[in-house]
């Protein structure tokens, strides 16, 4: 036999329970966006560029010599652009909370974008010589284990967004951004004619 005290206890343990997960749902999602937007977008667009500028004869040249380089030397030469980009975001911030979104603007394209790039091309470059310290290695294992837990945290939530926009009037949207997304990758020779 149940005790009747105990179920008010219960119920109320368990929509605190309900309630802290969904704040911290909450508090994850705009996260979570970001990281699903920086993977389809950032990163994928990032490398299908890389790859095209890799094929030039002078880039494929550096790629060889920063592929015969000691580990650790490609570690520090990786960590440069990544500070930098840090920085200028915090720089383009600044600049923005000034008032200044012209000169924001131009940081985060410029100084962050190419510091962007560097380090992915680093990355890609040099992905075994990376991996090889162990100390960064564990510190990139560390980082994409967090971003799974996250994403796999949010997954409900974001499926469910992904549904409203590709459905009803929004759908067209989508559909629109879709239709703009193949032509420029027609346009830059990613996608066939």
């Amino acid at each position: 036999m149940s005790d009747p005290a105990a179920s008010p206890e219960l119920d109320r343990a368990a929509r605190r329970r309900r309630w802290r997960r969904t704040v911290e749902d909450a508090l994850l999602l705009p996260l979570a966006l970001v990281l699903e937007f920086l993977d389809r977008i950032i990163w994928r667009g990032t490398k299908a560029l890389l790859e095209l500028i890799s094929r030039l004869p002078a880039v494929a040249r550096l790629r060889r010599f920063l592929q015969g380089l000691p580990p650790l030397i490609v570690v520090f030469l990786f960590l440069i652009p990544e500070v930098i980009d840090h920085l200028s975001g915090f720089w383009a911030t600044l600049l923005f909370v000034k008032g200044n979104w012209l000169g924001a603007t131009a940081v985060a394209i410029f100084v962050k974008g190419f510091a962007i790039l560097l380090a992915i091309w680093i990355y890609q470059s040099c992905e075994a010589s990376l991996m090889s310290v162990r100390w960064f290695a564990t510190a990139h294992d560390k980082a994409l284990a967090g971003r799974d837990w996250v994403l796999a945290r949010t997954a409900p939530v974001r499926n469910r967004l992904r549904a409203i926009v590709r459905g009803g009037a929004s759908g067209r949207l989508a559909r629109r951004l879709a239709a703009w997304r193949l032509r420029l990758a027609r346009m830059a020779g990613f996608a066939s004619k």
